[in-house]
């Protein structure tokens, strides 16, 4: 019986350029014709996919985008909207409060920002990303404003993702303490992640991939046994510890490799392909 098959993309999906090869492409299109549901599960918000409906438009069901926090149909067109489905916020001013007390900290960091008002970047962002980003960058991502905020991201030009993401913790952990303290309420737990390119995203702690595809499944009614979840980046690994059978790509991280149940084959050697290729003349 098929199930549900969730597919990270930078690094797994797509090719060295940020290509969807015409063998992955027809793999999917061939497991959706086969009964399976296909989802992407990527750091890049829904928006960010919308270049690859032409070729998955009635193949792909759903995406869970932004690291878990959003959660959405997938485009029909480049220029769709999708639904939202599921979204995981915080307050704005919270998110207002982290950004200064960052800048506090270190006048080096640079930040991205998805509110409620729109998604607002700073210098430097752009060429961090493995898709187009829209819009000019701006002086101050707080300018945007908004009540609800969806995203926030940390890069700096002395430091990779992996030192900021070493660094801001204790940072995040005292601003919330004093909001706490100021407005004599809990704000709930934070975690600093890493979303997959050069920047590290900040939010709340229980969204990640795992949780937004847990999500997803309960909507579809689609148990953990019958999922198969395919990534290579730190922040695939609560998708691959929860999905009930997970491939890490040959180019993942030892630490994923070390969680996955299997190793795919390389994602340049369309390997997501090679993979789901045996799963259907298995379902068939």
């Amino acid at each position: 019986m098929a199930g549900l098959i969730a597919i990270d993309l930078d690094g797994t999906l797509l090719g060295a350029f940020g290509e969807l090869s015409e063998r992955n492409a027809a793999a999917l299109t061939g497991a959706s014709a086969a009964g399976w549901t296909v989802v992407l599960a990527t750091g890049r918000p829904p928006h960010l996919t919308t270049h690859l409906a032409p070729q998955l438009d009635g193949v792909v069901s759903h995406v869970v985008g932004a690291n878990g926090s959003i959660v959405a149909t997938f485009p029909t067109s480049p220029d769709g909207e999708p639904e939202l489905l599921h979204l995981a916020s915080f307050e704005f001013d919270l998110a207002d409060r982290m950004v200064r007390d960052l800048r506090a900290a270190d006048a080096g960091y640079r930040f991205a920002i998805a509110t409620d008002h729109g998604f607002a970047h700073e210098d430097g962002f752009a060429d961090r990303m493995p898709a187009a980003v829209a819009g000019p960058p701006v002086d101050d991502v707080l300018t945007i404003g908004g009540t609800e905020a969806f995203k926030l991201l940390v890069f700096h030009d002395q430091h990779d993702v992996h030192e900021v993401s070493r660094r801001i913790p204790p940072v995040v952990r005292a601003t919330i303490e004093a909001v706490e303290r100021a407005g004599a309420q809990s704000v709930g737990e934070f975690a600093v992640s890493h979303m997959g390119a050069d920047a590290a995203e900040i939010g709340p702690a229980a969204t990640d991939k795992g949780a937004g595809l847990r999500w997803l499944c309960d909507h579809l009614g689609v148990p953990a046994a019958d999922v198969v979840a395919f990534g290579d980046e730190l922040n695939d690994l609560t998708m691959l510890e929860w999905a009930g059978t997970s491939y890490a790509m040959e180019n993942a991280a030892h630490d994923v490799k070390a969680v996955a149940d299997h190793v795919a084959p390389h994602h340049v050697d369309d390997g997501v392909a090679q993979v789901v290729e045996k799963l259907i003349r298995r379902s068939a």
